[in-house]
């Protein structure tokens, strides 16, 4: 495929159903899966895409550091993706001015996923949100509906254990809210997360946070009716007429599209709008992991007087005495718990 004037080199805007829309240097190209990679997907989706249920937190015999997880994952091969994912970085072969083939997935950077919401109690099921992003933009509104912080913390827990920057943008506030939102918004500043306060009405924080996805691929992502889109929208003037264009570009109306769609910034970058979601469960998040993903938790690890403390109800947990002395935030903690029990809520 070497000097091959058909093979491009392309990142996946949009797909359902084994058709993706790929944007290339040479335009929009409405693509499938060559056979043989369809094949190797299957065989990794059988392998991989579903797993049993997480161990239960008290019942994990052997540990292993994080240290020595992240060293096997940074040294290891890459694997096949167990399914093509809106962010991927693909090379494929062009069939004619609309359509393409794709020969081959490159490695992933990094990648942000959730258990999907057709997972059972038996088997979890991976939903890939985004791939070869570099932040999350976690939109939350102050009121209408009321914030669920309990909500945000799991996306900030999914956030650390990919090593991703997240922003929490909190909307609407033009709207008279509880003072306890204000709050929260100081606890996670003094955590040492971005919060940005927006309004679509007003204008507030538009042009900061459009001044802080310049250059980045970022996700927005967040509950339902919280304003995500009329945020995009403001943030990127036109972005419905560019939908619009996408489907133009291939010369066939859209096909049905689930999860993500990735979209060229013109200020520079790529932003992912995600559909609004009811209830958020981690993936591939272990309950001994989760503790370092809280960052107020981290001074106190290694502290404990048990090693396989696991900070629910042990004693002499080093945790447990930050929260009774007022260092660790209580409802901070009380989702760590629900995180570590396996609640999805």
């Amino acid at each position: 495929m070497i000097n091959d004037p058909e093979t491009l080199t392309g990142v996946v805007l949009n797909g359902a159903h084994g058709i993706y829309d790929v944007h290339t240097d040479d335009g929009i190209l409405r693509c499938t899966l060559r056979g043989k990679l369809k094949k190797a997907f299957a065989e990794a989706q059988s392998a991989k895409s579903v797993s049993k249920v997480r161990p239960r937190y008290d019942k994990i015999l052997a540990k292993t550091s994080r240290a020595e997880r992240m060293e096997r994952r940074d040294t290891g091969e890459s694997p096949l993706p167990v399914r093509l994912s809106v962010g991927d970085y693909v090379k494929l072969r062009r069939l004619d001015a609309n359509n393409g083939l794709i020969e081959e997935i490159l490695p992933r950077q990094s990648v942000i996923s959730r258990k999907d919401a057709s997972s059972t109690s038996k088997k979890a099921i991976q939903q890939t949100m985004l791939a070869n992003l570099d932040q999350v933009v976690l939109v939350f509104a102050t009121t209408q509906p009321e914030p669920h912080f309990g909500m945000l913390d799991r996306y900030l827990t999914i956030c650390e254990s990919a090593e991703l920057r997240p922003l929490i943008c909190l909307n609407k506030v033009d709207l008279s809210h509880d003072e306890a939102v204000e709050e929260e918004a100081a606890l996670y500043s003094r955590l040492g997360y971005t919060v940005i306060w927006t309004s679509t009405r007003t204008g507030e924080g538009i042009d900061h946070l459009r001044s802080l996805l310049k250059e980045h691929t970022s996700l927005f992502t967040g509950p339902s009716g919280v304003g995500k889109s009329s945020l995009v929208n403001a943030i990127e003037p036109g972005m419905a007429i560019r939908t619009g264009l996408i489907s133009d570009a291939t010369g066939k109306g859209r096909h049905t599209t689930t999860g993500s769609q990735l979209y060229p910034l013109s200020g520079g970058g790529w932003l992912a709008d995600s559909a609004g979601i009811r209830a958020l469960a981690t993936w591939n998040v272990l309950p001994e992991e989760v503790a370092h993903c809280f960052v107020e938790f981290r001074p106190y690890l290694g502290e404990c007087l048990y090693s396989n403390c696991m900070h629910v109800d042990e004693e002499g947990c080093a945790i447990l005495q930050a929260v009774d002395d007022g260092v660790i935030n209580a409802r901070r903690y009380r989702s760590y718990v629900r995180i570590v029990i396996g609640e999805e809520r």
